[in-house]
C-alpha cells in the first residue's frame, strides 16, 4: 500500500474521533431528552445545571419540592432548614406598655400636644376627657388662625366648643368604630379611597347645622389617586 493510501485511511479513522468525541452523536439524558448542546449534562436548555426538566432547580427529577436553589431550604436563607416556628407570646397585657395610638386621622397628630402621654393613655382616658382642654385649647388655635378664610369663601366655622361637640361621638375615644349595619364609608370604618382629611376637617371646621360634613371633599385635596390602586393586597400603588 502506498504512503498517500495509508495517510488517507488513518485520516480517515481519526476524523471521527476527533469531530465525534469518541461518542455517538447526541448525549441522550437520564429521562430521554436529547441533549444538542453538546456540553455533555443531559440538558437541552444549555444552562449547565443538568436538570431537563426546565425547573430550574438542578434536578433532574420533577418532584416539585417547592425549593427553586436546589438546597432543600424553601426559606431562602441557604442553610438547608425549614422557617423555626413563630412564637406568640402569653406575658399578661399589664406587662406591656403602650408607646403609639391613633384611631380617628388627625386628632393625635394635629390636635394633642402631649404627645408622649397621649400614646401612653388609654380610650378609657378620652372617655374621662383627660384631653379635653387640651383639644379645646388646639380647635380655638386653628378656629383663629382659619376662620377668616372660611367666611371669605361663604363657609360658616364652628366655635371650638361646638366643633368638639359635634365630633365628640367620633373622637371620643379615639377609636375607628365600625357598624357593619351602617354605610361602609368613612367615619364608619376607613376604605383607601375615602376622602379622610377633608371630611375630618370639616367635622372640625364646619358648623354641620349649616354645612354637610362633606362640603370640602375635593375642595382641599385630589379626589382620587394619580395612579389606580392595585387589585391585590396590599392594594396601594407602587411609588414612582
Amino acid at each position: 500500500m502506498s504512503y498517500a493510501s495509508k495517510t488517507l485511511m488513518l485520516s480517515l479513522l481519526v476524523t471521527p474521533l476527533i469531530f465525534g468525541g469518541g461518542c455517538k452523536n447526541d448525549d441522550v439524558a437520564e429521562e430521554g431528552t436529547t441533549d444538542t448542546t453538546g456540553d455533555g449534562d443531559g440538558d437541552p436548555s444549555g444552562d449547565g445545571d443538568g436538570d431537563p426538566t426546565g425547573d430550574g432547580d438542578g434536578d433532574p427529577a420533577t418532584t416539585g419540592d417547592g425549593d427553586g436553589d436546589g438546597d432543600g431550604d424553601p426559606t431562602g436563607d441557604g442553610d438547608g432548614d425549614p422557617p423555626d416556628p413563630i412564637v406568640y407570646s402569653d406575658a399578661a397585657v399589664e406587662d406591656y406598655t403602650r408607646v403609639d395610638r391613633m384611631g380617628m386621622p388627625a386628632v393625635n397628630t394635629a390636635l394633642i400636644m402631649s404627645k408622649d402621654e397621649y400614646n401612653a393613655a388609654n380610650p378609657t382616658d378620652d372617655v374621662a376627657l383627660d384631653f379635653g382642654p387640651e383639644v379645646i385649647a388646639s380647635l380655638t388655635g386653628l378656629h383663629a388662625a382659619l376662620d377668616d378664610d372660611l367666611l371669605g369663601v361663604m363657609l360658616t366655622p364652628c366655635a371650638p366648643n361646638q366643633c368638639l361637640n359635634q365630633a365628640s361621638p367620633l373622637v371620643i375615644p379615639d377609636t375607628l368604630k365600625i357598624d357593619l349595619d351602617d354605610d361602609d364609608t368613612f367615619p364608619n370604618g376607613r376604605a383607601l379611597t375615602d376622602p379622610v382629611m377633608d371630611v375630618t376637617l370639616g367635622l372640625i371646621m364646619l358648623n354641620l347645622m349649616v354645612h354637610e360634613v362633606t362640603t370640602l371633599v375635593g375642595v382641599l385635596n385630589p379626589t382620587e389617586n394619580d395612579v389606580p390602586f392595585e387589585a391585590d393586597f396590599p392594594y396601594l400603588a407602587p411609588p414612582h
